[in-house]
Parts: C-alpha cells; sequence; structure tokens
C-alpha cells in the first residue's frame, strides 16, 4: 500500500513501543524506518522482524555492553536501534570495536548518517557504511542477524548520497498490517464511559 514516510515513521515508533520499547527509543525506530523507505531499503520490514525476534523480551537484554573492545549482550543480539542511537550520540567512532551479535543491522545505518565522519559496520559477506558524506550498502538489506560484525571508522571507499525522504513509498500489506497489531497493542481498551463520551451515537 501507498503511505506518506510520516505515517511511516509513525506507524513504527506506535509498533516498537508496543512491542515494549521507551518512547523515546520507539521515536528512534521510527525515524530510522522511514529514513531507510526513503532510501529504497526494507526498513519497515527490518523492524517487523526485529519486534517479532524480540517481542517479550526485556531491553537489557537487547543492550550491549560499551566499555572495552567487544560489544555483548547477554543472550541475545544486539538491539540496531539501541547500538545506533548510542553511537549517534557519541558523535564519531574511533578506533575499532566488535559486536558479538546484531539484528537487522540495516536499521543502524540512518544512525551513522548523523556521525561527523564516516563508521563502517563489516561482517562476513556483507558491510554497510555511513556518514555526513553519505552511505553504502554491500550486504543483502533484509539480513536478520549477523556475528562478529567489526565496526571502525575512518574508511577509504567512497559512499553514495541517500535519497532525500519525501513523498510516499510502498509497503507491503502484511508488514503494515502486522506493524499495526503491535501498534495497536498501545491503544486503550473502549469502555462504557468512553463510549458514552466520544463521538457517535452514544446510547442510541
Amino acid at each position: 500500500m501507498q503511505v506518506s514516510l510520516n505515517e511511516v515513521e509513525v506507524m513504527s515508533a506506535k509498533a516498537a513501543c508496543g512491542a515494549g520499547r521507551p518512547w523515546g527509543l520507539a521515536q528512534e525506530a521510527g525515524w530510522a524506518v522511514a529514513q531507510l523507505e526513503a532510501m529504497g531499503l526494507p526498513g519497515a520490514q527490518s523492524l517487523l522482524g526485529l519486534l517479532k525476534a524480540t517481542d517479550g523480551m526485556e531491553m537489557e537484554a537487547l543492550t550491549p555492553e560499551t566499555g572495552g573492545q567487544v560489544w555483548a549482550t547477554r543472550d541475545a543480539p544486539a538491539c540496531p536501534v539501541v547500538t545506533g542511537a548510542y553511537l549517534a550520540d557519541r558523535g564519531e567512532v574511533t578506533g575499532s570495536v566488535t559486536i558479538s551479535a546484531l539484528y537487522h543491522p540495516v536499521l543502524v545505518l540512518p544512525f551513522l548518517q548523523r556521525l561527523d565522519g564516516q563508521a563502517v559496520l563489516e561482517w562476513q559477506g556483507g558491510s554497510l557504511a555511513g556518514g555526513a558524506e553519505g552511505v553504502r550498502v554491500d550486504c543483502e538489506p533484509g539480513v536478520n542477524i549477523v556475528r562478529d560484525v567489526s565496526l571502525y571508522g575512518h574508511d577509504e571507499r567512497p559512499c553514495a548520497d541517500a535519497p532525500a525522504g519525501s513523498g510516499a513509498v510502498d509497503i507491503d500489506d502484511e508488514i503494515w498490517e502486522a506493524l499495526g497489531a503491535f501498534a495497536h497493542r498501545t491503544y486503550v481498551p473502549a469502555s462504557e464511559a468512553s463510549r458514552l463520551k466520544g463521538a457517535g451515537a452514544g446510547l442510541t
């Protein structure tokens, strides 16, 4: 179905919130998905895959420890939105670290564009790069989980300008409905009082 990028962002944020993300992180997820869809990359599909894989999990289990040269989580691969937001907050990547495992790495890509310099995520068989100069995708964008990911800055290979985010994009109906099901968890159930006070016929 054809939807605006604003609709993509709002639906994705609500879906992430419905799956248990705090609202601030859910907003970051919505923004990232809209950015990816504007680039022609599978943002909505990747977010849906992430939410399905991590449904019911505590955020602590998806948040990597970032104090050393290896960023690892307790049990599951790291959440790409948490990882991307952390990188964006840092502002740049210096040196090199290894991320032991990462869900849907394409969701990190928009956050790399917030960096002052360029950063690269690289694993066996693929890589993503981004920064103020643009983005580069050398992988299957819909990959679910990657392991032993190298994260480093100052790559010499060129990046291309990312397309500007505007207009409408085409989202598969099943993906949109599945995101809507997650978003529906955030809605307050109707009550007799709310039906009487709301728009409509009331008791008629």
